[in-house]
């Protein structure tokens, strides 16, 4: 008789725990909604008790929420990926035909407006509320053509933007000082994330910076030709560009 009672409270025991099992899952479940005509092409996982929502009629999307926080993604172009951490809300509207990466470490609000066809990677770390899009630094185009210059970020009060003539610059300053002179019709588009820029480009080509380096980064192009440039490290980076051809660094 007390083995029958003993096998009873096992049985009874393994029950609940199947309940508890399938009532987790699917309160998880719950909070993750993907539609779309792509929606078999989507990705999300939550820790905690986020949600992800996803309308999917583009290309592969991966969403990674960790906390209370929310994740919303509407695709209509390439590949997203969309990584958030915390209480924030992260807001994706893609239509770029190229990968759109967006990772948000902080407890900030983020809403981005991605169009284009270059790839564009943003990453949050510093809590604070960001809208990308309207005045966006890794698209083909400037987004908006209301205004020519456009600083943001928690250090933008650190950037100096001069232009003259009917060209564009566009910086997000996370870093030190950044100089950025724009003479004619082409763009200066900075992401700063390291030590002091001094950015200047005379013609119509595209000047693009993304800067780690802890060096002082100084970049000067009079030619017509477009600029990449990846600067990372702790050495001070000069180069100068004067034959109009494009030019990748490094």
């Amino acid at each position: 008789m007390k083995d029958l009672k003993i096998r009873f409270l096992s049985i009874v025991l393994t029950a609940c725990l199947a309940i508890f099992t399938v009532s987790a899952v699917m309160a998880t479940e719950s909070h993750i909604t993907v539609t779309g005509t792509k929606a078999g092409d989507v990705s999300a996982t939550i820790t905690g008790g986020g949600f992800i929502n996803i309308v999917n009629n583009g290309a592969y999307v991966t969403t990674t929420q960790t906390g209370t926080g929310t994740i919303n993604v509407y695709n209509n172009g390439a590949g997203v990926t969309v990584t958030n951490t915390g209480s924030g809300v992260v807001t994706v509207n893609n239509s770029c035909l190229a990968a759109v990466t967006v990772t948000n470490t902080g407890n900030g609000n983020i809403r981005v407006n991605a169009t284009g066809t270059e790839a564009i990677t943003l990453t949050y770390t510093d809590g604070l509320d960001h809208t990308y899009g309207s005045d966006g630094i890794s698209t083909s185009e400037p987004p908006s053509k209301a205004s020519h210059i456009s600083v943001t970020g928690p250090n933008a009060a650190n950037v100096a933007p001069v232009i003259t003539g009917g060209g564009y610059i566009f910086v997000i300053n996370y870093g030190a000082h950044v100089a950025a002179t724009q003479t004619g019709t082409g763009i200066i588009k900075i992401t700063n994330n390291g030590g002091i820029i001094a950015a200047t480009n005379t013609g119509n080509g595209t000047m693009t910076i993304t800067n780690t380096c802890t060096g002082a980064v100084a970049v000067t192009n009079t030619g017509n030709g477009n600029i990449t440039v990846n600067a990372t490290g702790t050495n001070p980076i000069a180069l100068t560009y004067s034959d109009g051809l494009d030019h990748v660094y490094p």
